[in-house]
């Protein structure tokens, strides 16, 4: 089991804009679900781990949008009642990845985000691959990949590709 991220970065570094809006929601032709490699990411993957502020939106989707997958959420307040059922919580990231440990699957395990629950399994050393799509665009502000004053993390670069519109792919190791 990995844990990984695939995740919209825009070049001036920010996965959200100031609205809260994810990144790659402002790409012109961006089909949820099917762009930028994510049907090929998604596939080695039986599970998703995210953090409330990721979860409670995805609440009010038309569609479920990890219909099939295993969903781990880092919170401190518990799973509320509306949400599908078979949603495991935890209030700290080792406690959330003693429980993804547990259920003896050998798939990875998409970390969909946000920053603070990437952060918060990078410092324990859980977060293994970072996939990063960097973004045509220039958001100007919104929410960061990472906190400022967060620690100095060297990466090794596994692989990179081109999509049509632009974006890059840039997958990182960080435990190697």
């Amino acid at each position: 089991m990995q844990i990984r991220t695939h995740i919209g970065v825009s070049l001036d570094g920010f996965v959200a804009g100031s609205d809260g809006r994810p990144a790659v929601l402002s790409m012109r032709d961006f089909i949820p679900g099917q762009s930028h490699g994510h049907p090929e990411f998604i596939a080695g993957c039986d599970a998703v781990v995210m953090g409330r502020h990721t979860f409670e939106p995805a609440l009010g989707a038309p569609e479920w949008p990890w219909r099939g997958l295993q969903v781990f959420l880092l919170s401190t307040r518990p799973v509320p009642a509306d949400a599908p059922t078979g949603v495991t919580s935890a209030p700290t990231a080792s406690g959330l990845l003693a429980l993804m440990r547990a259920r003896g699957s050998d798939g990875d395990v998409h970390l969909v985000g946000g920053p603070q629950t990437i952060e918060a399994f990078r410092e324990i050393g859980a977060l293994e691959r970072l996939e990063v799509i960097l973004l045509p665009l220039l958001l100007g502000a919104g929410l960061p990949l990472t906190r400022r004053g967060s620690e100095l993390v060297r990466l090794g670069l596994d692989s990179h590709r081109q999509f049509p519109d632009g974006s890059v792919e840039l997958a990182y190791s960080l435990n190697s």
